[in-house]
């Protein structure tokens, strides 16, 4: 279990209230959650956290059985960096999920992370929620430790629920207005710059490559993007994939090419926020002609931040 303080308080109580979930893409319905949260947090006075996972739990399941991986919406950084902007949670609980906390039972979870180590008295749930082994737990089995709940309704848009489902759905057709109307906000993946193979530089293009691990992106193809590092904005092309062309290879790729700018940005952290679609990935027959391809996507990209 890690706990990060996002909101250091001089006044910060013992008891907590916390909201359980993987919150992947942090999405309008989410925010329900936190809002709510943070409202009875007010009115009890205590500690507000955000308790998620990592992996997934769904991704764990894949790994075991050696199937894809769910579609991320974002990575963990981008759960932390939220939470720090909403500027309302007190701290954000990272438990990793393994075989352990798979077995645990939803009265030993209650007990063993909720109470003795959390120190909660009220839990913000929504209308699904389940827990423990085997999803057996729910909000009566909180209720029998003495733990107040308060269960949030489905948030709706145009009479569709908002829910990580949809809205990764949205990000796989490359809906990117109804992903924004989704989120309420454009997407956004937040990682640290890393080396790749440096082929793009030997090419005129080079790019800065973000760590994605093993968390396979919702989005796939190549973007309009803005790159925020260190407080400045860049305009840039993003290709989010696996880059067939040059790699077999079953690993995913997000990388950038900052237009007109060429920096040393290794071990630097980095968010590229996706404005626009511009095109499916594709392999390529040769080099040559992936990179004629390419400048003509930063040819469109510059047109693109003209207007």
């Amino acid at each position: 279990m890690y706990r990060i303080i996002i909101n250091q308080r001089s006044d910060a109580k013992e008891k907590s209230i916390v909201t359980i979930g993987n919150f992947d893409g942090m999405h309008l319905g989410h925010m329900q959650l936190f809002t709510k949260l943070n409202k009875i947090a007010n009115i009890q006075n205590l500690r507000r956290i955000v308790v998620t996972f990592e992996p997934l739990p769904l991704e764990y399941f894949a790994d075991c059985k050696k199937e894809q991986r769910l579609a991320r919406l974002g990575l963990l950084r981008d759960k932390y960096l939220f939470l720090k902007n909403l500027g309302f949670i007190d701290e954000l609980v990272i438990i990793r999920f393994n075989a352990s906390l798979c077995d645990l039972s939803p009265s030993q979870f209650t007990q063993q992370v909720l109470i003795k180590e959390l120190k909660v008295t009220h839990v913000v749930i929504g209308h699904d929620f389940r827990f423990g082994k085997n999803a057996t737990g729910g909000k009566e089995d909180l209720l029998r430790h003495n733990i107040d709940v308060t269960t949030v309704e489905p948030y709706y848009i145009e009479n569709n629920r908002v829910s990580s489902s949809i809205v990764r759905q949205f990000a796989m057709d490359n809906n990117l207005h109804s992903l924004k109307q989704y989120l309420g906000r454009n997407i956004h993946y937040t990682s640290r710059v890393v080396h790749g193979n440096h082929l793009g530089r030997k090419f005129g293009v080079p790019t800065i490559n973000l760590c994605v691990g093993h968390n396979r992106p919702a989005l796939w193809g190549i973007y309009i993007a803005y790159v925020y590092i260190d407080g400045i904005r860049y305009n840039s092309v993003a290709s989010i994939g696996k880059n067939p062309t040059i790699s077999d290879m079953n690993i995913y790729k997000l990388e950038a090419h900052l237009l007109d700018v060429d920096l040393d940005l290794y071990g630097k952290i980095a968010t590229v926020e996706i404005l626009e679609f511009l095109r499916l990935e594709q392999k390529f027959s040769d080099l040559n002609t992936l990179f004629v391809q390419i400048h003509r996507d930063l040819d469109n990209s510059r047109e693109f931040f003209k207007g």
